[in-house]
């Protein structure tokens, strides 16, 4: 029997997922198009959370800049080798310009690349921004970014609950800024969803593997 894992982070961009967590949440899964206008108007945050990372937590611009991307960034890996190098490849994280790009089959194996990594993995446990990244995506698409745990039961199987959304807490903190992309209406569904333990979480029990 395989060891209990540690909560991961998992992108999906299929679209039957979604669904079901706008079921679930009972927030209706938007049209394609304002989708995308959403995730727009969440532009200046993302920015905002760059601009926190490069200025605060050491990361950097990539060169030259994709126009596809909104940014790419790098950072040094956080583990080191008993010499004080990096002991690991560096870290990356980028978002792009357009919503589209996450379901894009093409792009597939590069979002994976992104949030299946150390830095959604790890650093976003160290690192606020990196988590705000993960939140607001989680509200802007919720079902595409989710965390994952399994926890090993003996004699019941394997317990997997997928978080979907953020605390409520955290939406609350960030009021002002959810208000202004979603309105005020859009706001208080989240708000209810976050709040409520069967929206924001999923729960399967799958047999041992």
């Amino acid at each position: 029997m395989a060891p209990p894992k540690n909560a991961e982070v998992v992108f999906s961009p299929d679209v039957k997922n979604m669904d079901e967590w706008a079921k679930r949440t009972r927030m209706s899964l938007t049209t394609a198009d304002a989708l995308g206008a959403t995730y727009a108007r969440a532009h200046p945050w993302f920015e905002h959370l760059r601009s926190q990372l490069v200025h605060e937590h050491k990361w950097r611009d990539v060169s030259p800049r994709d126009s596809r991307m909104l940014f790419t960034l790098e950072n040094a890996s956080i583990w080191s080798s008993s010499s004080g190098l990096p002991a690991g490849p560096p870290l990356k994280l980028q978002l792009p310009v357009h919503a589209s790009s996450f379901f894009s089959p093409d792009r597939r194996v590069q979002w994976q690349m992104v949030f299946h990594s150390d830095t959604f993995e790890s650093v976003r446990k160290i690192c606020p921004p990196i988590a705000d990244i993960l939140f607001l995506l989680q509200c802007l698409l919720t079902g595409l970014v989710t965390v994952v745990f399994e926890e090993h039961i003996p004699g019941k199987g394997i317990y997997r609950t997928t978080r979907g959304l953020p605390s409520a807490a955290w939406v609350i903190e960030n009021q002002t800024a959810l208000v202004r992309i979603f309105g005020p209406e859009r706001f208080k569904d989240l708000h209810r969803a976050c709040a409520d333990t069967q929206s924001a979480y999923s729960l399967q029990v799958l047999p041992f593997r």
